[in-house]
């Protein structure tokens, strides 16, 4: 199979290699419906640019902002997890094995995603899940009940993916969103990783899977923040409603750049999980 891998998506050298390793392994996998060279493809195309994972129709919007990194800080694991996973059903974390349930193995349907990201954020998705387990065929209820994420399992996947030893929550119903930001800015730029919890709808003019129903005033998507955080001045932010927030997240498959006044942040922006 290794030479039907995609020309088009050039990666680095060492990558390269290490995803022919895969390409090449005689192990047969345990995904009864998933094709293994549209896999590998996947892969090669978001070690290329990790902006192409995607969510696609599926409310897997937290451990898609999760994995997003690290295919950014840690592409080597990346490949590493996706063929474990692929070939045994399961993955080493840090801390604990990820183990996919066998149901999720043998599932079948519309994905409504790419393989390689479905293997991957379904089983974080379904692990995560004490009552409401993951499966393509669910009507769409099930589907939006069983995909809120909740910032302590973002925290887990930033300790079992990324390594991170110390992970914080800092929810901001009603205040604090630009310590919050601020905080985010200083993790970043010491080489961690933040998310935010938003109103998508509100903040980003997106539709959500929950947005029909609560509209602007519930938080219902993760982002990752990915940097270029501007604030105006405290006594702006103060004084002046107008005053602007600024910056950079990924979402929906894409770099969105957020350039928002100081009311839409109180009023959409529901808080960060940082991890370092």
């Amino acid at each position: 199979m290794g030479s039907d891998i995609n020309p088009t998506a050039v990666i680095d050298s060492s990558l390269d290699r290490r995803l022919s390793k895969f390409a090449r392994s005689p192990q047969t996998g345990v995904w009864n419906h998933l094709d293994k060279q549209q896999i590998i493809n996947d892969i090669r195309d978001r070690l290329n640019d990790p902006y192409q994972i995607q969510q696609g129709e599926q409310p897997f919007c937290g451990p898609t902002a999760v994995v997003f990194e690290l295919i950014r800080k840690q592409p080597h694991r990346y490949i590493d997890i996706c063929q474990s996973l692929y070939e045994h059903g399961s993955f080493e974390g840090f801390t604990k094995k990820i183990v996919a349930a066998g149901r999720l193995c043998r599932s079948y349907g519309n994905l409504r995603m790419a393989q390689a990201d479905w293997m991957l954020l379904a089983t974080l998705r379904d692990c995560a899940n004490m009552l409401v387990p993951v499966h393509p065929k669910a009507p769409k209820i099930i589907r939006e009940i069983g995909g809120m994420t909740k910032p302590w399992e973002i925290s887990g996947w930033v300790r079992e993916l990324l390594g991170y030893a110390v992970t914080k929550s800092h929810p901001t119903p009603l205040w604090n969103e630009f310590r919050a930001l601020q905080e985010a800015d200083s993790i970043i730029n010491g080489g961690g990783v933040a998310f935010a919890l938003i109103n998508s709808q509100g903040l980003l003019g997106n539709n959500s899977f929950i947005a029909s129903r609560f509209h602007r005033i519930y938080p219902n998507h993760w982002v990752t923040i990915v940097g270029n955080i501007l604030i105006d001045s405290p006594t702006q932010i103060t004084k002046n409603k107008r005053a602007r927030v600024k910056f950079d997240i990924y979402s929906w498959g894409r770099k969105i750049h957020v350039n928002s006044d100081v009311a839409a942040i109180r009023d959409y922006f529901w808080g960060v999980t940082i991890g370092k």
